[in-house]
């Protein structure tokens, strides 16, 4: 279960939306959060290093009084370093969370790869499951974190039966009970297959999600095996819209932001494109 999670804590605008955002948290279990901050101390000598360490806890402090409000426990930490996508990765693994919790602009491939994203490297080099959420998602609802304590209503989870597809089904299955009240298990099978190869595509497909909607339903969730031809990443979206989904759950495989950025990736597209806030289970 998901009982601490990292937020890079970056002092943008946007900040405010998912700090609000993870007010709703404890609803999946959460209850600590660490705030990671990075400050670039490239060419500063130590005594303005520490001088802007103190300056950033405390922003970072300001900021988290909805968290500590709503009664989770709140760490701040504030590292050093000229690749934020390393310290924060590094102070993941120091503060031992279970999950990391980013927004996303929800750039492009072409964007991404002439700005960077901090959010989408952290996603796929980190080695613990991934929550994130569009910015604009944030935006456009009163209350942030109603997005969170909505998560498992109506959940889609996209599987190519490989083994990060089972952890990621683990991981749903992990939620607190009563999280998760509907559940559609899908999965995508080759668009070029045709005739009695595709008819026995499906036929395996729909005994391994029945075997899986039946590990659900042990757990008192409602599962329902969905199988459909094509592209995997337009086939979740569409899934996503046509079931008004309130999360998404993907398996990636995937290791490293370049790589990802060119092959292209299910779970990078549902966190550039998805309604919904998108868990990347590794």
């Amino acid at each position: 279960m998901v009982r601490s999670v990292l937020i890079p804590a970056d002092l943008t605008p946007q900040f405010d939306l998912i700090v609000r955002f993870a007010v709703g948290l404890p609803v999946l279990g959460v209850r600590r959060i660490v705030l990671g901050h990075v400050v670039d101390a490239s060419g500063m000598e130590g005594p303005v290093i520490a001088a802007e360490v103190d300056r950033a806890r405390e922003a970072v402090r300001a900021a988290a009084a909805p968290l500590m409000a709503a009664g989770i426990d709140v760490e701040i930490r504030v590292a050093t370093g000229s690749d934020p996508t390393e310290a924060l990765l590094g102070l993941a693994v120091d503060t031992n969370v279970d999950a990391i919790v980013c927004g996303s602009q929800g750039k492009s491939t072409a964007e991404r790869l002439i700005a960077g994203s901090v959010s989408e490297e952290v996603i796929v080099s980190a080695e613990v499951p991934s929550m994130m959420v569009r910015y604009s998602l944030l935006d456009n609802v009163s209350d942030p974190a109603d997005l969170v304590r909505s998560f498992g209503r109506t959940l889609v989870l996209t599987t190519d039966f490989s083994a990060a597809s089972t952890r990621a089904l683990m991981a749903v299955l992990d939620l607190p009970a009563g999280s998760v009240r509907e559940l559609y298990l899908l999965h995508a099978v080759d668009p070029s297959l045709s005739g009695e190869k595709l008819a026995k595509a499906e036929q395996g497909a729909e005994f391994q999600l029945r075997n899986m909607a039946d590990m659900a339903a042990q757990k008192g969730i409602s599962a329902h095996p969905v199988v459909r031809k094509g592209d995997p990443g337009r086939i979740a979206l569409r899934e996503i819209d046509e079931r008004r989904a309130t999360g998404i759950v993907a398996g990636t495989r995937g290791k490293g932001a370049l790589s990802e950025a060119f092959l292209g990736s299910v779970s990078l597209t549902l966190v550039r494109q998805a309604s919904c806030p998108v868990l990347i289970v590794h």
